[in-house]
This record gives C-alpha cells, structure tokens and sequence, in this order.
C-alpha cells in the first residue's frame, strides 16, 4: 500500500470513519451505458457527459479516496422526517469530516490537491463506492455496506495523488425481496426504476403531485423522504448505531402542521436552515402534512 493511501486511511480511522478504500478517477465505458439506460434521474444533471469527467472538477484528478459516513440512530416513535435528515445537514458534517482528513495529509504531501464531495457534485456516488469496495448495489438501489447496511451517506475526496483502487465486494441481496413488498409506490423490483413512484422523491417534489403520487404519499406518515425499504433490510437491522458524534446531537424527528403553519417562509428558513429537510422549503412540507393528515 502507497504511503498516501496509507496516511488516507488512518485519517479516517482517528475520526471514527473505517469504511473507506480507493477508487480510480478514470471511469470505464461500463458506467456510461449504465448511467444512459437507467435515464435521468431527480437532482442529477441530465447530460450524463457531466457525471463522467472528473478531471473537470479537478484537473490531474488520479483517484477517488470514498468514505461512507454512517447515519443510523436510535429511532423515534413518532418522526415524520427520514433518519438521515433528522440531524444537521450531513453535507456540511461530511466536509469537515474530510476537510480534515485533507489537512492531515497536506501536512504530508505538500504538491498534491484535493476536492472534496459528497451528494451535490455531478459525480456518481453510489459507483464510487461500489468501486472502492464499500459495499454492493441493493435491491432498492441503496448502496449496501456489510456491516453499516444502507444508512450512509457517502462522501469522496477527489486528489492527484495516485491511489491503489480496491476491489469491489461480491455480496448480493440474494433472494431476500422485503424492500419489494414494503415499498410504498412498489417501485422496487422493476425495470427500468420509476423515481416518479418512490415516496422519497414525491416528498421532495415542488410540483402538483398527481393522484398516484398522493396515494403513495398517504401510505406512511413520513413528509420528508422515505426509510421504508431499509428499516426492513437485514443488513439495516443489525447495524450498529453511528460512531459520529453529531448523528446524534441536535436531531429534529418531526415536524407538526401547526408549526409550519405559524412560520413565515423566512421564519421557517432562520429555523431549520442547518438541516437537509429544509433545501425544499415550508411550503412543499406542508403541503406534504396536510396530504397525509387530512383524510
């Protein structure tokens, strides 16, 4: 193992981070196919051209170091908001994370750069990972880590540095089809995927929602996102609790009608501004709540 990838990894492990491994930035024909026959998906460019050149986010970019960030917590009886958004909004966790783990190897190789990303960059998150061995593609096509399950998110540092790639994982979900059936728009287990019928995009949609759309809405009490398909994955179930300290500091699991009601938009923006949930505003959060508590 090269002395950066080395020096890479035990950055991580002194924050607590031990799912991580490397990643090549030269991506092979394979994901292009992939990437044009899944289509576009909601919150990615359209153009798959852009989701393909790392070299445009970081000139020289040699390789990916990937960390998965575990987000599960002790769940709440009553949340309306889905676990990863109940604490503070993980991208800006994720980039102290690694703004530090890039400080501490800067020390180290002064020449090299870095970029770090997680979520909002034009890059494929899910591959990365499934590239640097951290877990496998689900059935709910969740990035599944062996021992965090799906509960991650997954941030990346993009650098110059040249990192041996680790081998991905030959793990599968088998013959286990729980997500299929406790899917609320049953979108799982069909092809091509319908991002149109998950719950957790429809919660996020700034549009009128159609019918169907607000039937599958109704079927949990979630008005942000949707956990349904991994509180019943296997993995999910036997997966330790986050060891990062703010998953578990500072959490909102609900949110109630009456509040969003008494909140200006401004109002509401001041409150929540430092959670995920609130990038879509009051206004598509409420009209999520009263969907599914005036029947």
């Amino acid at each position: 193992m090269s002395k950066a990838k080395e020096l890479l990894i035990k950055a991580a492990h002194d924050l607590g981070l031990h799912a991580c491994g490397a990643a090549t930035a030269l991506f092979p024909p394979l994901l292009k196919e992939k990437l044009e026959k899944a289509g576009p998906i909601p919150f990615a460019p359209a153009d798959t051209e852009k989701r393909l050149h790392p070299e445009n986010l970081l000139p020289g970019a040699s390789s990916f170091f990937v960390l998965l960030f575990p987000y599960k917590a002790e769940e709440e009886r009553k949340a309306n908001i889905a676990l990863y958004a109940r604490p503070k909004d993980y991208h800006v966790i994720n980039h102290r994370y690694m703004e530090k783990i890039i400080q501490t190897v800067q020390e180290e190789f002064p020449e090299a750069r870095f970029y770090a990303l997680t979520d909002t960059s034009p890059m494929v998150d899910r591959w990365l990972a499934w590239s640097a061995g951290l877990g496998f593609f689900g059935k709910n096509h969740c990035l599944i880590h062996p021992l965090y399950g799906s509960f991650v998110t997954i941030g990346a540092i993009l650098t110059t540095l040249e990192l041996e790639p680790d081998q991905p994982l030959s793990l599968s979900c088998g013959d286990c089809s729980l997500c299929e059936r406790a899917c609320p728009g049953k979108v799982i287990g069909r092809e091509p995927f319908r991002p149109s019928r998950c719950k957790s995009c429809i919660t996020q949609k700034k549009e009128d929602l159609t019918d169907v759309e607000i039937e599958i809405l109704k079927k949990t009490s979630l008005i942000f996102g949707c956990d349904e398909c991994q509180k019943c994955c296997p993995f999910n179930r036997k997966a330790p609790l986050s060891p990062i300290p703010e998953i578990h500091e500072n959490c909102i699991s609900c949110l109630s009608g009456e509040e969003l009601e008494s909140l200006s938009n401004r109002g509401f923006d001041r409150k929540y501004k430092e959670y995920a949930f609130a990038w879509r505003g009051k206004k598509v959060l409420l009209r999520n709540w009263h969907i599914i508590h005036d029947k």
